[in-house]
């Protein structure tokens, strides 16, 4: 029987406006935390002290979700699971900006990471349904890109309108933009082409352990959990370092904290490509992550203060790491029922991302300990080297 695809680019836009409106939330304190701490005006200290809690907190609400919630994907499917996560971080966005006291904000963070846990999985359900094994890593890189596109312009969106009214205000359009999203969700979303048989995935038929006991999985959530650590302590932190590291003016970040994910973007696109031609998935994650890594040694050891330069540097750097991500679920897709797909995404992606909550800690912690952005940014070049090492012990059939 012919499989009926001709919807899968539209859903698989749809899941990328998902995405893009989800980074877009996670997005918004990181902007925001400049002018929460002047406002606050807290010391260097507290930024990195107060600053780190409330960037990380999360990746903890994340990551316990991942683990907890993906499997109500493959049991009720992804639409109802994507509807009421859009809907559940929407209102912590509301909740933040109505009541804007540190451990209100601190909640509603973690009501977004909880709200969050599904979307990746839901999206890795979905593509390895719609999307054929020798273009998947295309169809996984147009998705994941949704969240360097978001980090790219949410300075353009979000500085703008807080400079002209305030940080709150800022909250509030997100929430919005969520409410409107939740429409062609419903609309439109479906697991499978229609001429496929959904499979019928009861709770116990679920078993993480028979996951989490192969030694390839252990190694992917290994190298994953190391570069979801950078990518967080660099997404969350890189605005704020560009301010007090590199001399950037507040009015500057609109451009400055997003040049670097046009890199990321490419990165992805580009990596996707070489992995669909050539199969080599194992290699180009080692590749990618080793070479980022060393690139942010050379960016924070080197004494550079041209902005130009610097920024060229973190172009480099995002590129090259940000190659990985879409691989590492192409990877997946080939090793787990399609069936059961958002629970194993949702393992991977949820203890990736909620052990990542020590990238974003780290920096804030080293940066409270010696009072240096450049050292505490170097943490994150030696993670990202052990996560492509991690690679060489990936037994790829």
């Amino acid at each position: 029987m012919k499989v009926d695809r001709s919807k899968k680019w539209y859903i698989l836009f749809l899941l990328l406006i998902s995405v893009f409106v989800g980074y877009l939330a996670r997005m918004s304190i990181s902007i925001a935390l400049p002018f929460i701490s002047r406002e606050f005006s807290w010391s260097i200290e507290d930024q990195g002290a107060l600053g780190g809690i409330l960037l990380g907190i999360f990746l903890l609400g994340y990551g316990v979700s991942n683990i907890l919630f993906s499997k109500y994907i493959d049991i009720y499917g992804s639409k109802v699971v994507l509807t009421s996560s859009i809907l559940l971080w929407s209102f912590s966005l509301l909740l933040g900006a109505a009541f804007p006291t540190y451990h209100m904000i601190l909640l509603s963070r973690l009501l977004l990471g909880i709200s969050q846990g599904v979307l990746f999985p839901v999206a890795s359900k979905i593509t390895s349904n719609w999307f054929s094994p020798d273009n998947r890593a295309l169809a996984n890189s147009i998705y994941v890109s949704g969240g360097p596109w978001a980090v790219m312009f949410a300075p353009v969106i979000l500085t703008p309108v807080i400079m002209t009214s305030s940080w709150r205000f800022s909250f509030v359009i997100i929430f919005l933009t969520g409410l409107i999203l939740v429409l062609p969700v419903v609309l439109f979303l479906t697991d499978t082409p229609r001429d496929i048989e959904k499979p019928s995935v009861k709770k116990k038929e679920l078993d993480y352990m028979n996951i989490l006991g192969d030694s390839n999985f252990q190694v992917l959530m290994l190298g994953y959990t190391l570069m979801s650590s950078v990518w967080w302590g660099l997404t969350l932190w890189l605005p704020t370092y560009l301010v007090e590291a590199k001399g950037l003016e507040l009015s500057q970040i609109s451009y400055g904290a997003s040049l670097p994910y046009i890199g990321a973007i490419i990165g992805m696109y580009t990596g996707s490509y070489v992995s669909d031609k050539f199969g080599k998935r194992r290699e180009l994650i080692l590749l990618s992550l080793s070479t980022g890594g060393i690139l942010i040694l050379i960016l924070t050891s080197s004494g550079l203060t041209g902005l130009y330069i610097v920024l060229i540097l973190l172009v480099l750097v995002f590129f090259t790491g940000q190659m990985a991500p879409p691989i590492y679920f192409t990877i997946l897709q080939r090793e787990v029922e399609p069936e059961k797909m958002g629970s194993a995404t949702g393992l991977m992606n949820g203890i990736g991302n909620g052990l990542g909550i020590f990238g974003p800690l780290s920096v804030g912690m080293l940066l409270m300990m010696v009072g240096s952005y450049e050292f505490s940014f170097a943490i994150l070049g030696v993670m990202l080297i052990a996560g492509g090492v991690s690679l060489l012990f990936y037994d790829e059939p």
